[in-house]
């Protein structure tokens, strides 16, 4: 059902709920404490509230009505609940509100409604409603918790002494962006608010936006943030807010539309990574960017795939923007290897089969090999970014270390996204394996003894199994 999202104010309602019902009841409960004027009837309406304790909490906020419905009673009414329980009733009550052209909400029957109302998350001065037009009420309670988990507690008292400094942050700060970025820098430290009192809040807000203004300089910020492997669930709170308070975002191939589509409708995405067949732009140009729009007083956020310091040229970029004295934050990321060893089930270290990790790249950056013999050895887990082209190598190499041929690998091509596929073989069949099944980058490669325990692996061991008892 389609449907119009409005606030209405609740100082110019007088809703009429009709039906001595717990639903009636409920309503009158969410409107009373809004502030909305409510007027109930129906038989036996006084008893069925008295046990709520409405009339005793809201006093001539609220009339009752312990008898049947009246025509009348839609005189000067804004909104109309029915929450009947006799359909016979209900439908008299529908036909004359429809007569008197009053909105109308039928309780657990959207067709027969106007309007529905939302579940509502309230923090002071702010208001957020949830609603599915009644198709999915469940789905509904659960993103109302998730949003009551995730607001600041003392959201309340800031967005009710928020309007009374407005005019005040005018004459602190000329622009809408340095407002925006107050107000943004608020928010994030918004439990050093925590308990206060309205005009504590209001004191200590002064004191920050002067304090910003005098320190406040044209050079901006950037900030290094991992997206996380792939899937957009497996983004960090503290990058999802990064990414919503950017200026411009520079992202890499690896970087999902998913977390691209958090950031502010105003602000600029530039894609700087590398397709296949194209080298994109380079790493030079990169740092040349960041550096620029940083002197530009832009909150810049450079977005790369997994985390920001782990084969991703974080260094590079690091060096160059100290070297010119540019603020640089990192946002730590999900691994891809930690990603996709949660989605696989490979346990990368075990007591019994490895007691260290080594996360190695399969391209240096003179485009020479690493040396494989040097890297074998027993108990190991080896982690193999960008080694899908040196598959031969690696394995030739590891064998003459020392490392078994028949150790197990796993190859996870696009690893925690929706189309992830995942390969299992040996050491000695890793390239033939990437040939036949065409692997394509990003994927990466896991080789260790630990790869036996993968969940793929042991449900086809489970199968195997069932067999030999079904045909025993």
């Amino acid at each position: 059902m389609n449907s119009i999202p409005l606030f209405l104010r609740s100082d110019k309602q007088h809703v009429l709920i009709a039906g001595a019902t717990s639903a009636a009841v409920s309503k009158a409960s969410i409107l009373l404490e809004r502030g909305v004027k409510v007027c109930m009837v129906g038989e036996g309406m006084i008893d069925v509230v008295a046990e709520s304790g409405l009339q005793d909490l809201f006093g001539d906020q609220l009339n009752l009505l312990s008898r049947a419905f009246k025509t009348d009673d839609l005189l000067g009414k804004t909104l109309v609940y029915i929450a009947e329980n006799d359909p016979l009733e209900e439908e008299r009550i529908l036909t004359w509100t429809n007569l008197r052209k009053l909105p109308v909400n039928v309780v657990d029957k959207p067709a027969d409604s106007d309007f529905t109302t939302p579940a509502a998350v309230k923090r002071g001065e702010v208001s957020i409603a949830i609603a599915s037009g009644g198709a999915a009420p469940v789905f509904i309670r659960r993103i109302r918790a998730v949003l009551e988990r995730s607001l600041p507690s003392s959201l309340s008292t800031l967005s009710s002494v928020a309007g009374s400094i407005r005019g005040k942050l005018k004459t602190i700060f000329n622009t809408v962006e340095e407002r925006r970025k107050f107000w943004d820098e608020v928010y994030d430290k918004a439990d050093e608010f925590s308990g206060l009192k309205n005009d504590e809040v209001h004191r200590k807000l002064l004191t920050l936006a002067n304090e910003k203004a005098e320190t406040s300089s044209r050079t901006g910020l950037v900030q290094l943030v991992g997206a996380g492997p792939g899937d957009p669930e497996l983004l960090t709170l503290k990058a999802h807010r990064a990414v919503q308070q950017a200026d411009i975002i520079y992202y890499d191939r690896l970087v999902s539309q998913d977390v691209l589509s958090l950031a502010r409708r105003d602000a600029e995405i530039i894609f700087v990574g590398k397709r296949e067949g194209d080298h994109g732009v380079g790493q030079d140009k990169i740092n040349q960017l960041l550096v620029e729009q940083a002197l530009l007083g832009k909150t810049v956020v450079r977005l790369k795939g997994g985390d920001p310091l782990t084969f991703a040229r974080a260094g590079e970029e690091l060096a160059e923007l100290r070297a010119h004295s540019i603020p640089v934050q990192i946002i730590p990321g999900i691994t891809a290897l930690s990603g996709i060893a949660s989605k696989t089930q490979i346990p990368l270290t075990d007591r019994n089969h490895s007691a260290s990790v080594s996360l190695i790249t399969g391209t240096l950056k003179d485009g020479s090999t690493q040396d494989w013999k040097s890297l074998a050895g027993e108990g190991k887990t080896l982690a193999v970014y960008m080694g899908l082209k040196k598959a031969s190598e690696i394995s030739s190499g590891l064998i003459e270390g020392g490392v078994s041929s028949s150790t197990p690998v796993a190859i996870i091509e696009n690893g925690t996204r929706a189309n992830e596929r995942q390969f299992y073989t040996t050491l000695s069949e890793l390239p033939t394996m990437v040939e036949r099944e065409d692997v394509k980058s990003p994927a990466l490669l896991i080789i260790g003894d630990v790869v036996s325990e993968a969940a793929a692996l042991q449900n086809i061991h489970t199968e195997i199994n069932q067999a030999r008892v079904a045909t025993a």
